[in-house]
């Protein structure tokens, strides 16, 4: 690995790429499978002959996951220099994260109204933990204190509503509503301040992922119709079925890659979005 690489010729001069440290990726010495528990407790209602209501706590625990750490990063507080001068990262793939996830779910299903039946449901939860994944590397390798944060999916609040509209009776509407808090993302000065090869050092005290995202909301539609092609007494035999979507279809814009890079010109803003409305017309033939 090249730290503060020269422009335009990366290799110092009198040096090759062949003399520079190699970097070396091992297990650690106690490293296993990550194991995930999870366990649930919930209470169920019937309020009508087609209606139920039920209130679920759903709790969710891993242990020994995935991360990597690099143990051979330079030492603080002056970052200067790597106690193994011979090699370059020596990245060591540990079983040190875990996972924290509480959350608690509100579900009605079954016929709500006498116009809609479908679910209802809403998730109020949280989910913590301390690792990205087997590829995720600390901000400082030396210091692990503000990386038990937020994960990167944690959405505190979710709303969702499927089923099927009937506002007249030759007349139904297929609806999918999704609405979510928004999700976490990481501050970072976008410079390698500890010299340890990768920029992705955060301000001081400023732990992961505590910057909030911007919330998604979608609504999706469907209409579809059956058209006999020869009807018989029993109302069956050949038929055709129309169907129109539209997903997403008040066209809002859902942001999305939140940039949290300091350094960057775009810090703050959003540089990517989920689709956009989408129409879809279908035939389907039915013998």
């Amino acid at each position: 690995m090249i730290t503060d690489p020269g422009y335009p010729d990366p290799i110092p001069p009198g040096e090759s790429l062949a003399a520079e440290p190699s970097s070396i990726v091992r297990l650690a010495p106690h490293v296993r499978i990550p194991y995930t528990t999870q366990f649930s407790m919930g209470v169920e209602q019937q309020l009508q002959k087609t209606t139920t209501l039920t209130t679920t706590y759903i709790g969710t625990r891993v242990i020994s996951a995935f991360s990597s750490h690099d143990v051979n990063a330079p030492l603080p507080p002056l970052y200067q220099g790597r106690p193994n001068p011979g090699i370059a990262v020596l990245r060591q793939i540990e079983s040190s994260g875990r996972l924290e996830s509480n959350s608690l779910e509100v579900a009605l299903r079954g016929e709500v109204t006498h116009f809609f039946s479908g679910m209802i449901q809403y998730v109020f939860g949280r989910t913590y933990n301390n690792t990205g994944g087997i590829n995720w590397f600390p901000a400082n390798n030396w210091d692990l204190s503000g990386e038990w944060a937020r994960a990167d999916f944690d959405e505190r609040h979710r709303f969702n509503l499927l089923g099927t509209l009937r506002p007249w009776r030759l007349f139904s509407v297929g609806v999918g509503l999704s609405l979510n808090s928004g999700a976490p993302y990481t501050i970072t000065t976008g410079r390698d301040d500890n010299s340890d090869g990768v920029a992705n050092d955060r301000p001081a005290g400023v732990p992961r992922n505590s910057a909030q995202g911007p919330g998604y909301a979608s609504l999706d539609v469907r209409w579809s119709r059956d058209f006999f092609l020869i009807k018989t007494k029993k109302d069956k035999g050949p038929t055709v079925t129309f169907a129109a979507d539209a997903f997403n279809v008040l066209n809002r814009t859902n942001y999305s890659g939140l940039v949290g890079n300091q350094s960057s010109p775009f810090y703050g803003l959003a540089v990517s979005s989920r689709p956009a409305r989408r129409l879809q017309l279908s035939l389907r033939f039915k013998l």
